[in-house]
């Protein structure tokens, strides 16, 4: 009983791994294309001068 219940055990975790991708791509993303970083909100930053000593308290 035991050996069988390890068994499940290690083929659960295996399962896992292999769906979070620790053997290479994760099979959710096959096939995807990465998008480039330019593509990625850059609407969301914005830069500003940075603030002085003095500006901070």
């Amino acid at each position: 009983m035991r050996f069988i219940f390890l068994l499940v055990v290690l083929a659960n975790v295996a399962v896992l791994a292999y769906g979070q991708g620790f053997f290479g791509t994760p099979p959710s993303e096959r096939g995807r294309d990465p998008r480039q970083l330019s593509e990625r909100n850059q609407h969301a930053i914005t830069l500003n001068a940075p603030l002085s000593a003095n500006q901070l308290n």
